[in-house]
């Protein structure tokens, strides 16, 4: 029985070790509430999304937060395999790999101290409307030509420069603008005109991944629509009227 210990003793030191977990580097920007930085506990829908997708397909994911530009650049350049959330534009259709749409965006304008705007038209005759560089309301009112745009590095800069009057309005989603409003303890509340276009949320990859890879990702998202799991997590971060 003594040599039969030492020999299975003698067989675990040769054992083949554990098989790990591939491990995709993932960029992110604070885009709360799709994105939230600095909250382990709560990084966010799209982030929460990914992770169990992660996990579904066998992966592991390791977040790195980033300013939006730089992120974009990252997963263009390979040195990063995935974003978990970016909305759906034409000008950077070609240049990302749209693995699966996770939700879907809706662009409205909100005013602060004003009355609502009430569609595209009505917005071009404002002085001043405020946006996020590189993202798909810059690029929509581009494609229109207003003159009258003013671009900012993130929603909590555009908030405050709303709140202080430097802009008549901003256009983004209602659940990134309100997150953003009450992150920022503003006073007062912002009034949202109607849709104005809708569009869709994608996690994208760099094209250096594979096609497995991202295939894997978007089999698990699509299992977690049907099973109702994503619904849940979306649920969880639901605006609190």
């Amino acid at each position: 029985m003594r040599h039969f210990g030492i020999v299975a003793a003698c067989l675990a030191c040769f054992a083949p070790p554990a098989f790990a977990q591939p491990v995709d580097v993932v960029v992110a920007a604070n885009y709360p509430p799709l994105m939230i930085e600095g909250e382990p506990d709560r990084p966010g829908f799209a982030i929460d999304v990914l992770s169990e997708a992660a996990k579904r397909a066998g992966r592991q994911t390791e977040v790195q937060f980033m300013p939006f530009a730089r992120a974009m650049y990252a997963i263009k350049k390979g040195d990063a395999a995935l974003m978990p959330a970016l909305f759906f534009g034409k000008p950077r259709s070609d240049q990302f790999d749209w693995v699966v749409q996770i939700d879907m965006a809706q662009l409205r304008f909100a005013t602060f101290n004003q009355d609502a705007v009430s569609d595209l038209s009505a917005a071009s005759l404002l002085e001043t409307i405020v946006v996020e560089r590189g993202t798909t309301s810059e690029f929509l009112l581009e494609q229109l030509d207003y003159p009258n745009v003013e671009r900012t590095n993130s929603p909590q800069a555009s908030a405050q420069m709303l709140a202080a009057g430097r802009a008549d309005a901003w256009l983004l989603t209602e659940r990134l603008m309100q997150h953003a409003w009450r992150t920022l303890d503003m006073q007062g509340r912002l009034t949202f005109g109607p849709v104005v276009d809708s569009v869709p949320i994608y996690v994208v990859a760099s094209p250096s991944v594979s096609p497995e890879v991202q295939k894997a990702y978007h089999d698990a998202v699509e299992t977690m629509k049907r099973d109702g799991s994503l619904a849940l997590i979306r649920a969880r971060y639901a605006p609190v009227r």
